[in-house]
């Protein structure tokens, strides 16, 4: 069984600090017959994916957990396929995720609404993806990566300068400009107005 769980950032984590809670974690709960999966920090919450061989473990596993990292924020099985969403609360909901920073989550959803477009809202929704992605990656620490999947982002947003979803295209490449010539990563929230 797999699960994503988000705990509350108490300690001011920072992606740097991934590998050693990671370790610190696993350490607590690999006695439970547990393990752990990309373990990613935001400002506001660590999440990783636990791994269980039987639901009875999850309690005592997360409650290890909570006592290493912080309180439990949400908790979702991976392990069911996700319900049909229509393409615009698709698009909503990934837009409301990216700024929650729970980037990998936002990913998914935009996901959903990409297999349903064509022409340039897929060139756009792809973009909107690529910067999702690029942030779980910077979660992780692994910033050559980050700045690698951010130009590739900027090149598909580059050809757009409206409005979509309430998120301003052109202000969003402006953005992953900076972040490239200053090869610094960093969460930031998309100026939608959902």
């Amino acid at each position: 069984m797999r699960f994503l769980v988000r705990f509350e950032n108490r300690r001011e984590a920072s992606p740097a600090s991934g590998k050693q809670l990671s370790k610190t974690a696993y350490d607590k709960i690999h006695a439970f017959g547990a393990d752990l999966g990309n373990v990613r920090v935001s400002s506001s919450a660590i999440e990783l994916d636990l791994l269980l061989d039987s639901k009875d473990r999850l309690q005592e596993s997360l409650k290890t957990l909570e006592s290493q990292i912080g309180p439990v924020l949400t908790l979702r099985k991976l392990d069911v396929p996700s319900p049909p969403i229509a393409k615009r609360e698709a698009v909503k909901l990934g837009l409301e995720l990216f700024n929650q920073e729970r980037y990998w989550e936002s990913h998914e959803a935009l996901e959903s609404a990409w297999k349903t477009t064509t022409g340039d809202e897929k060139e756009i929704l792809q973009g909107l993806i690529l910067v999702a992605a690029a942030l779980v990656h910077w979660q992780k620490n692994e910033k050559q990566v980050t700045l690698s999947v951010i130009k590739r982002a900027r090149g598909k947003l580059e050809p757009y300068s409206k409005d979509y979803f309430g998120v301003d295209l052109a202000r969003l490449t402006g953005r992953l400009d900076a972040i490239l010539d200053a090869e610094r990563p960093e969460f930031f929230k998309l100026d939608s107005g959902l």
